[in-house]
């Protein structure tokens, strides 16, 4: 083989394990880029979890008082029911230097609801028993059921929405020789109702009574109701023996709304 043959079949070698070398696979980024950037796009991605209040070691243990006020309206198409319960009690942890981490429970006694829909002793009387029934707290539910739906808890988990968390930092007004501190803000929590549990919240007002970092009196009112629906704890009509009464099922959202308003006024004193 001549010179020139030698060298032209060497650069014909060359020329192929250059074309083999570019249809060769690109590599791949690197694990650690991928990854990365992965991560990324799914925090940006996913929404935000609500973080729970920091509790700031200040935490006061506060009794509600038994006379609260608890006044319940049912708007129906039909009727409009009107009813009030007694005997509140429960403890609120309120946390005074930052009132979002408060937490506790508020509990209202159900055998004592009354209805005063008519304004007329025997009809009301009548209503009461009704509702006494569909809730298996009254005379002909069981001792058993009637202990298990006595009450209606409301667990206050947090509060939100405050213009200012730190009780220490609110502005205090004057009430005789009292110092009062008030704010605002949304309750968050969950019911207990008849067995069943469902969040719900309310908006609030809170006056603080006494010193900032020792109140002597803590009074709550809601500005809008805290909202119960009858679906979500299982309230549906029922005979004197607990049984469903089919033939009631009608009453729901005529005569008796599917949802309760319930208006709370509370005060609370240190344990």
């Amino acid at each position: 083989m001549s010179k020139a043959e030698i060298l032209a079949l060497a650069l014909a070698v060359t020329a192929v394990g250059c074309d083999k070398k570019d249809d060769a696979p690109k590599s791949a980024p690197a694990p650690t880029a991928t990854v990365a950037s992965s991560t990324g796009a799914a925090a940006s991605a996913a929404p935000a979890a609500s973080a729970a209040p920091t509790a700031s070691g200040s935490a006061r243990s506060y009794a509600l008082e038994a006379g609260g006020k608890v006044a319940i309206d049912m708007d129906a198409p039909k009727e409009h029911i009107k009813a009030s319960a007694g005997n509140v009690g429960g403890e609120l942890k309120i946390d005074l230097g930052n009132l979002a981490a408060t937490k506790g429970d508020v509990k209202v006694d159900l055998t004592t609801l009354k209805t005063s829909t008519f304004n007329d002793p025997g009809k009301d009387g009548k209503q009461t028993e009704h509702a006494l029934t569909w809730l298996e707290v009254g005379a002909q539910a069981t001792p058993e059921d009637r202990e298990k739906n006595k009450f209606i808890v409301f667990s206050v988990k947090s509060v939100e929405g405050l213009a200012v968390t730190d009780l220490a930092k609110v502005a205090p007004t004057k009430d005789g020789a009292d110092e009062v501190r008030t704010v605002s803000g949304k309750v968050k929590g969950e019911v207990t109702l008849h067995g069943k549990k469902a969040a719900r919240e309310a908006d609030v007002q809170i006056a603080f009574r006494g010193p900032a970092d020792k109140p002597s009196r803590v009074d709550i009112k809601t500005t809008k109701p805290l909202m119960i629906v009858l679906a979500d704890h299982d309230v549906k009509p029922r005979d004197n023996f607990g049984k469903l009464a089919q033939g009631a099922f009608n009453l729901l959202g005529t005569k008796v709304a599917n949802d309760a308003a319930i208006v709370l006024e509370l005060s609370a004193k240190p344990k």
